[in-house]
Formats: C-alpha cells, structure tokens, sequence
C-alpha cells in the first residue's frame, strides 16, 4: 500500500533560491527524510539530522522552507555559541556606555532597552521579536536574514546547525522551548510562543525546528528525548545512489554518466581508503562540487566523445584536489 503524504512526497525535487548566504539550488527529498519532515510538522517536535559532514543535512531544512513556502531562518552553532544568545542577547555594556554618556533618563536606560531578540525569539514570537527589535532596542546587534520566497504567515522553518560544536550546555539551555514550544523574558514578563497574546496568530503554525548533527559530540539524553530524529546515510549502492543526486544538478550535457559514473567510483574508492587511514571521508558535497568543477572547466564547444576525452582527463588530474583532503 503507498502512503501519500500531506507536504512531502518522497524522491520529489524540491527547487530553492538564494537567501542570503545561502545560493540557490535544487534537493532530492528521500523516503526517509519525507517521512520525518511530514512527523515532524504532525507532533510539532523538533527534527534532529544526523550525519556525516557533506551530506546535504543543513540544505534539508532549506529545502522544507521552499517546499511549505515558510520564511527561513539559519543560526551556525560555534564552540563560543551560548544557549542564552539563541533566546536573547543582554548588552549591559552598552548601557553602561550610555550612563557614562550622561543619559540620565531611567526609561531609556531601563534593561528591556539592551535587549536583542536572538533567533529562538524570532522564531516562536517573531511578532514580539519584531516589535522588541525596531522600537524598543537602543542598540541593535541581531535581525536574522530570512527567504523572501516564503510567507510569514505559513510559518517558519528555524535551522540550528551543528549542533554539537557546541558545549553540552547549549543543548541543556534548549530542553525548555523545545519541550513547551515557548520560554520566559523575565526582564520584559513576557511569554514567547504558544501563550504569546502578540504572536497568537502565529502560534497556529508553530515554527518547524530543523536541528544537524555531525556527531562529533555526544548531546544530552533529556535533549535527544525532546526531538525526533533522522539519521542521513549514503545507500549501500553507493554509486547508484551518488548518480541519482548528480542528476538533479547536472544534465548529461555538462557531464554524460560516463563521467559522473568515474567520478563516483573514485570518490569511493577514497572513501575506503580513507576509512582505513581513519581519516575523513568525502560525501556528496565533495562529489558535486568536483562535476562542478568539470563542468566549468570545459570549454563549452566541446560536444560528445571529445567532451568525455576532456573530462576524463580533467578528472584525473583534479579529483585529489577534492576527493583527498585527508591522505
């Protein structure tokens, strides 16, 4: 029997465009990644994706924004990250600065005036967020970048990446507005979420919460229990299943499959070698970007046989550039 799913439909392409940083392109949506991003939105749950680096886990979340016509929103997590700078951000030394400047008015050095919406706020009260940011912030640090392709009003789709670059304080801070899908702003007495009286028209479409994992880092029991999680993998037909990808981004006149088949090969070939040397393996970012890069560099009058020539011997003298960083 098929299940026909309401939003995602497994091996759909889904197309994206630019946002900001992140350029545009196109997604092959698996079986298993359907299936969670469709229970993700039925439990309201956060979704944790796990997986090799290079596997196209981040673009995952891009591409459900596309895909529910949400505004996208993208926070990077580094070893310096703080659980608190995803709700809010307090800057006590611009209001310090601002005393010492002779601004003597309580009002304006009251603390709800150096307080930033971090991306949590945005995503949960982006009503409240907005509000808080353009008219009552003195000194504005945070506004996240968001997709002009998706409408404020069907949601949003908050990425968290990696995850566990950070200390496993980070993911503690989070078991909060991941369990009740709001949190408190003591300075402000006010309530981020469902129970938001500025957001409540928002608060019908809860934001989906799209969380990777490279694994380095083992995360918090309490913080795993709170999310649904999906483990993203190459298929034991490990050729097959790179060419399916390719596919999606490069049509047979800028690689044939001869080439894209080469290709594949040798990355897995290095990828064996490279799990024998226990160092890191390549996955399919490196792998298109090398079809990128024969693509590019082939002059485009080339046609046919004398286009494979020239990408087969182009494929031989740049694969180690990109295949193996690691020996």
């Amino acid at each position: 029997m098929t299940t026909t799913l309401k939003y995602f439909q497994p091996q759909e392409v889904i197309e994206y465009p630019d946002c900001g940083s992140w350029g545009q392109g196109k997604y092959l949506l698996d079986k298993a990644s359907a299936y969670a991003l469709e229970m993700a939105l039925a439990t309201k749950r956060p979704l944790l994706v796990k997986g090799d680096p290079g596997l196209g886990k981040s673009y995952l979340a891009r591409a459900a924004a596309a895909k529910l016509k949400r505004k996208f929103i993208a926070e990077v997590i580094n070893i310096n990250t703080e659980g608190q700078d995803l709700l809010w951000r307090y800057d006590p030394v611009a209001r310090l600065n601002d005393a010492h400047a002779g601004i003597k008015d309580d009002d304006k050095l009251n603390p709800k005036h150096y307080l930033n919406p971090g991306v949590l706020w945005w995503a949960f009260g982006w009503n409240s967020a907005a509000s808080q940011y353009n008219d009552v912030c003195r000194h504005k640090i945070y506004c996240p970048q968001t997709s002009n392709d998706g409408a404020l009003e069907n949601g949003i789709v908050l990425l968290i990446d990696e995850i566990d670059k950070a200390e496993p304080s980070l993911p503690n801070a989070l078991l909060e507005v991941l369990g009740n899908g709001g949190f408190e702003v003591p300075l402000l007495g006010e309530t981020i979420g469902k129970n938001s009286a500025a957001d409540s028209k928002q608060a019908l479409t809860p934001p989906l919460v799209i969380i990777t994992s490279n694994d380095e880092r083992e995360l918090p029991a309490a913080f795993i229990r709170r999310c649904l999680v999906l483990h993203l993998h190459i298929d034991e037909d490990v050729e097959g299943w790179l060419l399916e990808r390719a596919n999606v981004h490069y049509d047979d006149y800028q690689c044939s499959e001869t080439v894209k088949r080469l290709a594949a090969r040798q990355l897995i070939a290095d990828r064996q070698e490279a799990e024998r040397h226990g160092t890191v393996k390549a996955g399919l970012a490196e792998y298109l970007d090398l079809l990128a890069a024969l693509d590019e560099m082939t002059d485009r009058c080339l046609q046919d046989k004398d286009r494979d020539d020239h990408q087969e011997s182009l494929l031989a003298d740049i694969q180690h550039f990109v295949l193996r960083k690691a020996l």
